[in-house]
């Protein structure tokens, strides 16, 4: 097993570099929702209103059947940086917690030192908060993507007759309810998978217990022979005693008895 500090800093290079592309991502996502590059979890009066001008001239846009192929491009090109960039966090984010699960835990246990422990609590715990503000970050993004698709779904429906304006709203609106499906469907597994991780880190430290258990009941079964022969001679020299308290009994009974007949 490596040393903690070597595991500790090989944590703390994958917190950096985590940190590091949670705001990227933040900015990214800033960009896509409203346009600019303030942080998305401090909107000021500017950033809301910037916010609102774009939804506005996206409606109008929309209304008047004017969305370009240019504007149609630039989203599309910030949804794969999005999703390239979300995936590398996915991934860093797997790295870092398997490394505290599966090395970091085990070793602090084995120091036996709290120390380690609290490192090992105060990393899970930054698991926990990046996951967190990660999801929140990415479903302000997700819905925005719906808004344009729904954008572009005016787009295309402004130049088809009234009944196949009834069709593809129904069929947008389908799409829109599966998506959000799919979207609870996969935080809900990314919510068991981080508890099957604790899970399975605490059955390792209880593992661990129930082997040094194993090991002093072996050293204690070891000592049984030694206590069986204690008990043995015990037991001999209370049989010992016993037939030397019956002679004597039976002598003093046999001296009274000479005694009286004689």
């Amino acid at each position: 097993m490596e040393p903690f500090d070597v595991l500790r800093r090989e944590a703390t290079k994958l917190e950096r570099s985590l940190e590091d592309k949670i705001a990227r991502y933040h900015q990214l996502a800033q960009r896509i929702t409203t346009g600019n590059d303030n942080d998305l979890h401090s909107p000021t009066s500017s950033s809301s209103s910037a916010l609102h001008h774009r939804t506005s001239n996206l409606l109008e846009s929309a209304e008047n059947g004017a969305i370009t192929s240019n504007s149609l491009s630039q989203d599309e090109n910030l949804e794969i940086e999005e999703t390239n960039l979300s995936n590398d966090i996915n991934r860093t984010l797997t790295l870092l917690s398997d490394l505290i699960n599966t090395k970091m835990s085990p070793s602090a246990s084995k120091s036996n030192s709290a120390h380690h422990n609290l490192l090992v609590k105060r990393y899970r715990e930054i698991v926990f908060d990046c996951t967190n503000d990660f999801k929140k970050t990415h479903r302000a993004i997700l819905k925005k993507r719906e808004q344009n698709e729904l954008f572009r779904g005016a787009n295309a429906v402004s130049s088809l007759a009234n009944t196949d304006n009834e069709q593809e709203d129904a069929a947008m609106t389908a799409l829109m309810r599966e998506r959000g499906s799919i979207g609870n469907s996969l935080n809900s597994a990314s919510s068991i998978i981080s508890q099957a991780h604790d899970i399975r880190s605490e059955l390792r430290n209880q593992g661990t217990a129930l082997k040094n258990v194993g090991n002093k009941v072996l050293v204690m079964a070891s000592r049984v022979p030694g206590l069986n022969g204690l008990i043995e001679n015990i037991k001999r020299k209370r049989n010992k005693d016993d037939k030397i308290v019956s002679g004597v009994i039976a002598v003093c009974i046999l001296f009274t008895l000479w005694y009286v007949l004689g």
